[in-house]
């Protein structure tokens, strides 16, 4: 039986799919990923706050607001041949973001470029690792109380 945290989680993650043109992958697909010879390049789309709390292991954290021009500047060289995979608490400021830079990605040689598919709020809700600057960590930030109700505490 679902709680009410996965059925607010999964109401966001309908809207944001509904509204947000990007491709979005499963957290088990991107855990696979990560396993496997050819990691993909993953970037956290949330502020240094909510990062320093917990991210996903090897995530760069990028700031919602930078442009294509300065995303491209930094990270262009990094792309060819790479799948890039975006996340964020939820999946709204990461799809935003991935709209504004896929032109960037697919230029630059990505192999691929989506989004997480309910950021890592349903990648902690699984039960999937997060680290912070000292290792592996149980904590996780709400982002606010609203969106917040979403995470399962461990």
């Amino acid at each position: 039986m679902f709680g009410i945290n996965d059925r607010l989680l999964d109401a966001a993650i309908l809207m944001i799919e509904r509204t947000r043109r990007v491709e979005h992958l499963g957290s088990d697909e991107l855990a696979a990923l990560l396993a496997g010879s050819e990691a993909p390049l993953l970037f956290d789309v949330r502020t240094a706050e909510e990062y320093e709390k917990s991210h996903i292991a090897t995530a760069v954290r990028l700031d919602p607001d930078i442009g294509s021009d300065a995303f491209k500047a930094r990270y262009g060289s990094l792309f060819a041949g790479r799948d890039l995979v975006f996340y964020c608490s939820v999946g709204q400021r990461s799809s935003e973001l991935l709209e504004r830079v896929e032109s960037v990605c697919g230029e630059a040689g990505a192999k691929s470029f989506c989004n997480l598919r309910g950021g890592i709020f349903r990648w902690y809700n699984e039960g999937k690792a997060v680290v912070d600057a000292s290792g592996m960590t149980d904590e996780i930030h709400g982002y606010d109380p609203i969106w917040g109700m979403m995470v399962e505490r461990r």
